[in-house]
């Protein structure tokens, strides 16, 4: 099988970087509404929808010093703490 090779100009090197961006950026903003995270407090499930990771990744990341808050006895997380 032969090798192919394409050869690009910087300005279509940039096109294709941007339009990559901007697919990505797409599918976060996607995934995150499809999570529904919309507000700014959320409880377990939502915050590891949110980031993605298992309730057991998100209780080791706890102990290691993720913030919390305790709102009527519930664990909340706050979105813009965990997103800094």
């Amino acid at each position: 099988m032969e090798k192919l090779t394409i050869l690009l100009s910087d300005t279509q090197l940039l096109n294709i970087k941007r339009q990559l961006e901007n697919l990505i950026l797409s599918e976060i903003e996607l995934t995150r509404k499809q999570a529904n995270i919309a507000q700014r407090y959320m409880n377990k499930k939502q915050t590891c929808n949110y980031l993605q990771i298992s309730n057991n990744t998100l209780d080791t990341w706890i102990k290691h010093g993720l913030p919390t808050i305790k709102i009527s006895g519930s664990i909340r997380f706050d979105k813009i703490a965990i997103d800094h």
